[in-house]
């Protein structure tokens, strides 16, 4: 049976949405899928700790995925409603988004790992996304990326690039003792096209807490 399509009028839209830090460029809004390439460790820990962190308090944050689940140490220690699911599988993790509060926010860690993915399955995800109002942004740390060729390293690790709101790459390096968050931006919700690119920011005051240093 084919749904039939439901039409919005658009001034009705009213979506609320988060960054996980002021400087970062883009922002996830609820019933978006948005993709994140990690290019090493830091950058995944950074960006899940801070997007988890910064949920309104009034809001359900979720994590799952088959592995690299974050505990609630830390930045998250003080987060009340941090839910955590191990899933295996693009049917599981569309089962779990089914289960999830409306309007909530959910990271999936190792997108990639998940078994039996498909198009249609990732169709059906967003479809999930769209109808519960998520912030569902789909996350994957590799250990070789082609930075020449990056369109295809998300075709690659997450199917259909097209489905997704925003498509960013995100990188960490130190000089010195201090820490900058490097991102590339290769797609971005249409109101946001200003932010694609690479955008270079510090983040000594998020990582040196990560990393037990003191900031100074």
């Amino acid at each position: 049976m084919i749904e039939m399509p439901v039409f919005i009028k658009s001034s009705d839209v009213q979506l609320e949405g988060i960054k996980p830090f002021d400087a970062f460029p883009v922002e996830f809004s609820e019933g978006s899928m948005s993709a994140l390439l990690f290019g090493d460790e830091l950058s995944e820990a950074l960006l899940i700790y801070t997007l988890l962190s910064s949920a309104p308090p009034d809001k359900a944050v979720y994590n799952i995925g088959p592995a690299g689940l974050v505990p609630p140490k830390g930045p998250l220690s003080n987060v009340e409603n941090l839910y955590l699911s191990r899933v295996y599988s693009l049917d599981e993790m569309a089962s779990a988004l089914n289960l999830v509060r409306e309007t909530s926010t959910v990271v999936v860690s190792r997108f990639s790992a998940l078994l039996n993915r498909s198009a249609e399955g990732l169709v059906k995800v967003r479809r999930i996304a769209d109808d519960r109002g998520l912030i569902l942004i789909i996350t994957h740390e590799t250990l070789e990326m082609n930075e020449l060729n990056l369109p295809t390293e998300f075709t690659e690790h997450f199917l259909l690039p097209e489905l997704f709101d925003s498509l960013l790459v995100l990188r960490t390096n130190s000089y010195r003792g201090h820490y900058r968050l490097n991102l590339t931006v290769l797609k971005a919700p249409l109101y946001a096209v200003s932010v694609l690119g690479d955008h270079s920011i510090p983040v000594d005051s998020i990582v040196k807490p990560l990393l037990g240093l003191s900031h100074e």
